[in-house]
This record gives C-alpha cells, structure tokens and sequence, in this order.
C-alpha cells in the first residue's frame, strides 16, 4: 500500500470522527417527503433514480451515492470539482477548457479536451447525456440531488458510460411565490451571487414557473509575473427559466431552457520543463520549469499572452410524463444544445512565445428517449427507445515559435439509436432476479485537414475523410493507405450490452450480485493529421462482476453499505501525443489491448443523536493493463531505426489511485429561540495516482528525475461554521485547510520511446516540454444565504 499519508488520515478520522459523505438525496416530492418524515429519528428516506425510476437507495441493487441539496450547499460548492471526493474511488479534476473534466470513476476516465473524443464517464443533467466534456465542470446551485452511479451503465443510460455516470438534478418549480438568494466572498475575490425565483401558480395550479441565475467571478489564485496581472478568475453568468404543466392528474411537462455565458479565461498552466527536454534550455532561461514539488513557482505564471476564452450555450430541455393507466407510464425527455466557443492557448507555459494555438469550435447536439414505466405486479418494467446526434466543428490555427505552423479543420458527425429494457422481477418473496439489455447502433464521420492561411480563407496541406464535394476536389485531398487501399472517414458499430442480476431483501438488509457490461463507441481522432492519424480506432468495453450489501440498522441511525468489484477492459482507447514537424505535435489514439480493474468501497452513515452525523467512506482500487504493447525505433544494433515491439504493460492507468477515504462530520446545535449552530467538517485523502498517460518519461530517466504527472498522495480538510435561522443562514468556510499541493492536470508533450535490441522495455528518448495546472491553496470565505 503507497498511502503514506494513511497514518495522518486515520488520526484526523478518529479525531474528527467523520461522516462519509455518500449519504444520498432527500425526497423528491410531497408524498416522498412525508415518507421521510415518517422516519423520525433517523435518516430519512433516500431517493435515488438509478433505475430511472425513484426509490429509496437502500433498495436499489446498485453502487451509487448522493448528495441531497442541504448536503450540496453545505460544502460551499460552485461546481461538481467541489463534489470530486463524494463517493469512493471518484477522481474529478478540471483540465484545459472552459469547465472542462476530467472525471474517473474506479480507473475509468478520458484525460483531454477534444470533443471528437467520447468521455467513458458519462455526466447528466435532469437526464439529459451531455456529449462534451467541456462544460462537465457544472454549476450545482439550485440542484435537488446529485448522484454518482459507479460501474458501467450501459443498460438504462446507454453508451459511454462505461465507468459510470455524475447525474445532476435540479429542482422543480413550488407554484408558490418565494425564494432563495446566496451571496458569497471569498479569498482572491471570489465573488458570486446565485438565486432562484418561484412564482405562484396560475391557471387553477396547473402551471408553475420559476427561474434560476447563477454569477460566478473571481476565485483566480495564479499572478502572472510576466504581464503584472491576476490570472484564473472565473467569470461565468447562467440563467435558467423552468415551466412546469400539469397533464391533468396523469402527469405533467417541464420545460427548461438554459442560457450559459462564460468568459473565463483559458485554465492557467506553469512550466515542469527539465534540461532533459527540447524547450529545457540552461537554467535560468525562459524555457526551463521547476519541480512540482515547487508550488510557489507554479503558482506565479509567465506566459505572455492573454488567454481570453468565451463560451456561450443555448439549451432547451423537456422532460415528461404520462400516467395513461395505473401503473402504467409513459416518460419523454428531449433536448437540443448548442455551444459556440473560442479559446487562446498558450502551451509553452514560459514568457517566450514559443507554441500557442486559437481554437474556435461548435458542437450541438439532439437526443431523444422515449421510456415505458410499468408495474407488472411483481414486475417492474422499464423499456425504451434512444436517438441521438451531434455535430462537431473546429477550425484551429497553431503558432509555433511567433509564427503559423498550420491549423486544423475537423468536421464530426456523429448519431446513435438504440433500443433498451429491463425486468426487476420478483420470483420470490424479497428476492429479484434483474434482466436488461440495450442494443445500439452507432455512426460516425469525419472530415481532417491541415491548411495554412485565416480560417475561412485556407489553403489545404492535405485533406482526408468523409469530407465536402468541394474539399474532396482540392488537390491536398488524400484517402489513400500507404500499402494500398482507400479509406472512408465513415463507420458503424452495433453493440448489444447485457445484465443479469439477483438480489434478496431481508427488509433492512439487501444483498445483490450482478454482471453488465459497457461499450464506449469508437471514432476518429479531431488532432489527426493524415487519413491514418485520423482513424478509426476501435470501441472498448468493459465486463463487470459485482456483489454488494446495503443495510440499515438502529432505527435507520446507522447505514453500512459494501460492494466488491472486478472489471475487464477490452481494447481501452489511449491518447497519446508525438512530436511533429508539421504542427508541432500529433495526437494518435491507441487500442491498448486489455485492462484489468477490481476493488471494493465501503460506506457507512451514523447518527448516535439527534443533530449529530458521522461517518466513512473508504475505496480501494487495484487497476492494471493485462497488456499493451506498441512499436519504437531501434536505438543500436544494425538494424538501428527499424521499428520493434515495445511493452507499455507496467504503465499506470491514470486517475487509479490504491486508496481514497472521505469522512465528515455535522453537528447542529438547537438555541434557545428555535435557531441553530450547524458546524461540518470533512476530510478527503487520495493515494498516489498519476495524471499522465507515460508512467515513465525523460523527467524519469534524469539521475534523481520524478515525473510531474505522478500526484503523491495527499488529503483535503474543510470545513464551516454556519447559523441557521427560520429565513436566513450565515456561514464562514475553509477549502484544503491544511494547505495540500497537488497538480490537476499535467501533460507531458511530444514523448517518444525507444527499444534496444532484444529487449520490448522502452527507453523514452524525447519530448518537447512538459506543462501543468496546480490546485489552489487554502480558501476562505463567507456566504449569506436569504429565503423568502
């Protein structure tokens, strides 16, 4: 076990004596909400809707955890990177892009920003798949529950979700006039001001409305020292109105359009460049880093352009039901969003001006799902029908050394339909036998190209893919395989994803087991640079076994809930990034061949009083590749420069960490006139877990080198102190109090390995420089929150 932190940890546990934070949402509705009540003394019921339908968490035959909308605020989140130690063996990091995630569930995540890439964890929002990483990091203000379903999902949320899902929902409209506003300041002017309006009902209470905004600014810890400015500020403004119809006393309609405009800055990033590498110039010179160790140089800033990046997206959202008899139901949800964004990139990371890019991309993207409910006696019955589509544009332009290297354009389409239904039927009195399946169809195609010139006026290097009439006549189009053979930038995928299961409810206790599995589509690669570059690579899948217990003991005040999992990764997708002369660096996507990922999660709530909750989570994860092998030159020998096998077998997967362990504590002490002292705390701890695809590289081949992107092990202490009236609440509150260093996200650019004769152990030989993004220090702050 690496968890050198661990001793430290279990003293702050047994001191703090912590809650694990996996306790999940509140009810939902009235008639949930009595339900809970109805437990007095206890928890409460929980509600969940990991079967696309609402029950209480204890009775779902799922790992899955989440926060109700008291525990949400009670961490002073302003996004779900706040939320990325909730539930075990979860990692969420921001990385390059506005907003955008990188987000691990159990080994299982996507490390980068191009969204020709589908991320293997899928994030929801009100049910709604978004297509993107960018924007992933959402703002969780006025959300009722947030849950986190771990493992592959592939039955009822369908591709892509191959890891597990982050599903945010939010709350519904009152129909009675009031509302809630949040004011909160902190360190580095973090400044934001968040409200949400319900308005009375109309129409004899069939129709309610109410509004949502949310401003975001400040919050920016990085000083560039090169241009004399602050740098990181958020500044992002989001507007949601929401109507709700009643369909009779069958069912009802809610519409939601949301409008986000975000002008925040391109995340900064500090340089980790050793002598080792082509930009690690002499010390002292404007090209070389520093340690990550070092956490004061990193977060002082050199680079000399302004990064500004915009984002704006429109998205409007319906989400039905339709009781057409009893216990049986239809559920509709549809969505349509569109994101128009720009952004300047500097990637050298030092005040020389040595590689920058622009890079203004559209994505939209249409679903549809079209659900049957239906209780069968005992049976319950969930069958569907899915489409989806998106359309992906980017017109880049790289500068590398002051001047145009080249830009790529890349033009995506993409759709996928499916069909998809599962049994929970109960063949005997408390026990279930669970039987689902989705089949699906996927399509793809894609159009590259390298070009020189502005971006609506280029001139084409080279073309390649299922491009335009006029692109396919430009002389640079070339679908030709180097050995023979044409290519068509077009390819289709059908998959049919199972799962069994079997639980038995002994009424507080369940126990369940079951097997699923996951398909994360293929595609083409949007970074690529000839008609190999770009694809296709393969789809992966994943087989997971799964045997777990949920259990309630002392009148619902203690929960204690397990699962132990066991998972193989077939042809997982790797991106990995070479040097090349034409702009300046290729990205190439990879099947390696095979993965293996297992381990178990505990989690545990108790309340010994009212008023005082404590609790642990712990995760442990053993992730490693079965194999994976690729091709370096040879460095000696008479065959020198001849390609031969290199083994990548030993590498790390990235965002695994062994351990991670989360505890939390809330104590609410009741004054004397009705009001209260709310006092919470939690602390989170992650193993040592690397954020870079090459566990070895030229930082590692120095006498006494580490690499950058290997995090030491490290822990997150927060905590607040609030007081809570019948309208009004005032909290001051800590983030990382303890001071922890660690880096996000970190790229090592441009690495390229070589073998020696009669050896497969690479030996890495190059890389052009390596950058990254620290986390921030310890922040502060105070929030007034009214209700009205």
């Amino acid at each position: 076990m690496k968890l050198r932190a661990f001793p430290y940890t279990m003293a702050s546990v047994s001191a703090l004596a912590l809650l694990a934070t996996a306790a999940p949402a509140w009810a939902q509705d009235d008639s949930e909400a009595e339900a809970a009540e109805a437990q007095e003394g206890g928890f409460g019921q929980i509600i969940v809707t990991a079967n696309r339908r609402a029950e209480d968490v204890q009775d779902v035959a799922i790992a899955v955890t989440a926060l109700n909308e008291e525990l949400i605020e009670q961490k002073f989140s302003r996004d779900l990177l706040d939320l990325g130690s909730i539930a075990p063996n979860l990692v969420v990091d921001p990385i390059l892009g506005n907003g955008t995630a990188a987000i691990s569930i159990r080994g299982i995540q996507l490390n980068d920003v191009e969204k020709s890439f589908d991320p293997p964890v899928g994030v929801f929002l009100d049910g709604v798949y978004l297509a993107s990483t960018t924007g992933a990091l959402l703002n969780v203000f006025d959300a009722e529950t947030i849950e986190v379903l771990r493992g592959p999902q592939g039955t009822l949320f369908g591709r892509n979700t191959i890891g597990g899902l982050m599903h945010v929902r939010r709350n519904r409209p009152t129909g009675e006039m009031g509302g809630k506003l949040s004011v909160t300041y902190g360190r580095f002017d973090q400044f934001d001001i968040k409200g949400v309006l319900n308005l009375p009902s109309f129409a004899n209470g069939a129709i309610k409305a109410k509004v949502a905004a949310v401003r975001l600014d400040g919050g920016g810890y990085f000083k560039n020292i090169t241009r004399g400015v602050d740098e990181g500020d958020n500044d992002l403004l989001m507007i949601s109105p929401m109507v709700e119809f009643e369909l009779g006393n069958r069912g009802e309609l809610t519409l939601v359009y949301d409008y986000i405009r975000d002008r925040t800055p391109t995340r900064p990033v500090t340089s980790l460049t050793d002598v080792n590498q082509l930009f690690g110039f002499p010390p002292g010179s404007p090209g070389l880093g520093a340690p990550a160790s070092d956490a004061s140089f990193h977060r002082r800033t050199t680079t000399s352009l302004e990064q500004d990046a915009r984002l704006d997206t429109h998205s409007i959202t319906a989400n039905g039901r339709y009781e057409f008899a009893d216990g049986h139901e239809f559920h509709a949800v549809f969505n349509y969003r569109d994101t128009d964004e720009n952004a300047i990139q500097e990637f050298d990371a030092v005040a020389a001006t040595l590689f920058n890019t622009i890079r203004p991309q559209q994505i939209d993207q249409l679903s549809a799902e079209l659900r049957y409910h239906g209780d069968l006696g005992a049976a319950q019955l969930v069958a569907g029908l899915y489409y989806f589509e998106s359309d992906y544009n980017i017109n880049q332009q790289t500068f590398f050394f002051g001047g145009e290297v080249g830009g790529t354009d890349y033009q995506q389409s993409a759709k996928s339909y499916a069909a998809f239904a599962q049994l929970d039927w109960e063949i005997l009195d408390g026990l279930t036998l669970t039987l689902g399946g989705r089949y699906l169809v996927d399509k793809k195609s894609a159009c590259g190209g390298l070009g020189q010139g502005p971006r609506n006026n280029r001139t084409f290097l080279v073309s390649y893919g299922d491009c335009s009439a006029e692109r396919r006549a430009d002389p640079s189009f070339d679908n030709a395989i180097p050995g023979g053979g044409t290519a068509t930038g077009r390819e289709t995928w059908k998959k049919f994803t199972p799962k069994i299961g079997l639980s038995y409810d002994f009424g507080d206790q369940l126990i369940y087991a079951s097997y699923s599995e996951g398909f994360r589509s293929g595609g083409f690669n949007g970074r690529g640079n000839n008609i190999l570059t770009l694809g296709p690579y393969n789809p992966e899948t994943v087989e997971n076994w799964e045997v777990g217990f949920k259990s309630e003991w002392l009148d619902n005040r203690l929960i204690v809930n397990g699962a132990y999992f066991n998972t193989k990764y077939k042809d997982k997708q790797e991106d990995v990034v070479f040097p090349d002369p034409r702009g300046a660096t290729v990205t190439i996507v990879q099947n390696a061949a095979a993965a293996s990922l297992s381990g178990f999660e505990l989690e545990t709530r108790i309340m010994p009083t009212d008023g005082l909750t404590f609790g642990l989570s712990v995760g442990h994860l053993s992730a490693s590749y079965d194999e994976w092998f690729d091709q370096a030159p040879l460095l000696a020998g008479p065959n020198a420069g001849d390609l031969a096998l290199i083994d990548k077998s030993d590498f790390e997967l990235r965002r695994s960490p062994d351990w991670t362990v989360q505890a939390d504590v809330n104590y609410e002490y009741v004054l004397g006139n009705g009001d209260s002292l709310v006092f919470a705390a939690d602390y989170a701890l992650k193993d040592d877990y690397y954020i870079v695809a090459n566990t070895i590289n030229t930082h590692t081949a120095l006498p006494g080198g580490s690499n950058p992107g290997l995090i030491d092990s490290f822990g997150l202490l927060n905590g607040s102190v609030s007081y809570k009236a019948e309208n009004f609440k005032v909290s001051i509150f800590g983030r990382n109090l303890t001071g922890a260093d660690y880096f996000q996200h970190v790229l090592d650019v441009g690495t390229t390995f070589g073998v020696l004769p009669g050896s497969t152990e690479p030996i890495p030989t190059f890389a052009l420089w390596s950058f990254g993004t620290i986390n921030a220090p310890t922040t502060y702050g105070a929030e007034v929150t009214i209700e009205f």
